[in-house]
């Protein structure tokens, strides 16, 4: 009978065995060596899809940013760049200092998005490296890719002249610091290099945008809601790291303090100018974050949201990119509620950090592999046919043609109009200074005349125009004003104070698509009476 016992256990203990060594890893070491040599080799795939398809995202950015002109901000930004400073009037000083070294490098066309363009390639790294720690290799590459097929992250902070792509890059390496601190066990020597990484990379983020500081505020906010991490609130290296940071941003800190912190100051305004409640402005805010992510993002990233959220202290992992990712969406989705109208870009430095929970939520079973390549797909369809066609826009103007807006209505995409047309027209000899009523214009004008003459501002808000010249060097001589001629009398009224005559005013085309785009017009005022106030002190 104990034979018998001994004949029915024993293909009973070997598929028990079998079940426990597929349920919890339990193998021999030659299963062991093979699993470990296929997890191996998934990496390398994984490695290798994620570089090219990073390689594929910066060819196509390359082909769409070098097709058309720089916008009004990267304009804006080239000409104060000229100027190298330790800080400027809207941002920290990082993304101009970036422009300053790419237009010696390769002028100022649309060639000086280049560094741009490859930072946000390594900030694609980044996200798939991040992802990758937290959720494995799969979930990586959706991250990667939900990243690169958001419209915000494909166009602007993906290769534009703007202070998000060097933000991004910063906060991304900061978060991948992060990882094995918390959720690994480095050595003491590796705790003191990770923690020295954080603050390297947190500075960067600080010389981008002042918003760095709230990634900073969400991982002390993670330290103390998650018990398993307080320790590091005892351990120097923390402390160390912050210092980092605070050298590394100490030109801007310099910068304030030499000017009466005019750039905090301006900054804080706009979250503080109204005071009635508007909450259609948060609806629009919304919206436009929607627009900007592309809705077909935004809803997947939304159910990652909503399902890390369901997750709540459950799981530290996602529980960490919720604390980065929260207090930027609400805060700057919420800001137009009582401050001035908001712009949705604010806020996509929190959602860049929902991706890799997106990463994590689609690569659960419920997803599937073939829905999951499909609407990979079809998002990278649709994107494509949307950057193809408002290329074309901008360029030839196809759609306002066949479209016309209604009276009154600006047509948007003319803002990446090249305005290189004006080295055609001579200005008259003497010329000492140009005048825009517009921070905006004095950009696109300053940008196609070169340094010389330099441009003015008059105007009650003109941005770092007002620090780069003194209007008070220029009295008593000639300028010209340079104005759409939709508002050629308005500006003649509002300066004729200042000059001593007006010559009769001359026109310009700019042209877009063979028609007309923009007609400017000319005006020489002679003899400068005196400096034009500003709203701000030098």
């Amino acid at each position: 009978m104990a034979d018998g016992a001994r004949r029915f256990s024993r293909p009973v203990l070997r598929r028990l065995r079998r079940f426990y060594s597929r349920s919890r890893g339990r193998t021999g070491p030659s299963r062991l060596v093979k699993d470990s040599a296929a997890t191996a080799k998934t990496g390398d795939s994984a490695t290798r899809i994620a570089l090219s398809l990073i390689a594929a995202f910066a060819l196509a950015r390359l082909i769409f940013d070098l097709t058309f002109g720089l916008g009004y901000d990267e304009s804006y930004t080239v000409v104060l760049s000229r100027q190298l400073a330790l800080s400027y009037f809207d941002h920290p000083p990082l993304h101009q200092w970036i422009a300053h070294f790419s237009a010696l490098a390769f002028g100022e066309g649309v060639a000086i998005r280049l560094p741009f363009v490859a930072l946000f390639a390594a900030t694609g790294w980044l996200m798939f490296a991040l992802t990758r720690h937290l959720f494995g290799a799969r979930a990586g590459l959706v991250a990667l890719v939900a990243l690169n097929l958001s419209g915000f992250f494909f166009a602007s902070a993906g290769g534009w002249v703007v202070p998000d792509g060097p933000l991004l890059f910063g906060l991304a390496g900061a978060a991948l610091a992060l990882v094995p601190l918390l959720f690994e066990k480095p050595s003491p020597r590796a705790v003191w290099g990770l923690w020295l990484a954080v603050g390297v990379c947190l500075g960067l983020a600080g010389l981008s945008k002042y918003s760095a500081a709230l990634f900073a505020f969400s991982v002390v906010a993670f330290l103390f809601v998650s018990p398993r991490q307080r320790h590091w609130l005892r351990h120097p290296a923390p402390y160390v790291a912050a210092l980092i940071t605070l050298a590394m941003i100490a030109p801007v800190i310099v910068w304030n303090w030499e000017h009466h912190w005019l750039s905090l100051a301006f900054q804080s305004e706009r979250a503080t100018k109204e005071t009635a409640l508007r909450p259609w402005q948060v609806g629009a805010q919304l919206l436009g974050e929607i627009a900007l992510l592309t809705p077909w993002i935004f809803a997947a990233l939304a159910g990652a949201l909503v399902a890390a959220l369901r997750k709540g202290f459950g799981d530290e992992r996602r529980l960490f990119l919720l604390c980065l990712a929260l207090p930027p969406i609400v805060l700057f989705t919420l800001t137009p509620l009582w401050g001035a109208r908001g712009l949705p870009h604010w806020p996509m430095p929190g959602w860049f950090f929902v991706y890799p929970l997106l990463g994590a939520w689609l690569d659960e079973p419920w997803a599937g592999r073939r829905n999951l390549k499909r609407w990979a797909l079809a998002s990278a369809g649709l994107l494509g046919a949307i950057a193809v066609l408002a290329d074309l826009q901008v360029t030839t103007g196809w759609a306002t043609r066949l479209f016309p807006l209604p009276e009154g209505v600006a047509d948007p995409t003319l803002e990446m109009l090249d305005w290189s047309g004006l080295r055609a027209t001579p200005l008259p000899q003497g010329t000492a200074f140009v005048v825009a009523t517009k921070w905006v214009e004095a950009g696109k004008i300053a940008l196609a005349l070169g340094p010389q003459p330099p441009v003015l501002v008059f105007s009650g808000d003109p941005r770092g125009f007002g620090l780069s010249e003194d209007s008070a060097d220029f009295v008593g001589r000639d300028g010209v004003i340079i104005v759409p001629e939709g508002r050629l009398a308005a500006t003649q009224a509002k300066l004729a104070n200042y000059f001593a005559s007006f010559d009769p005013p001359q026109t310009m085309v700019l042209r877009r698509g063979g028609e007309n785009a923009i007609t400017l017009t000319l005006i020489q005022a002679h003899g400068l009476t005196h400096a034009y106030p500003l709203p701000y002190p030098r």
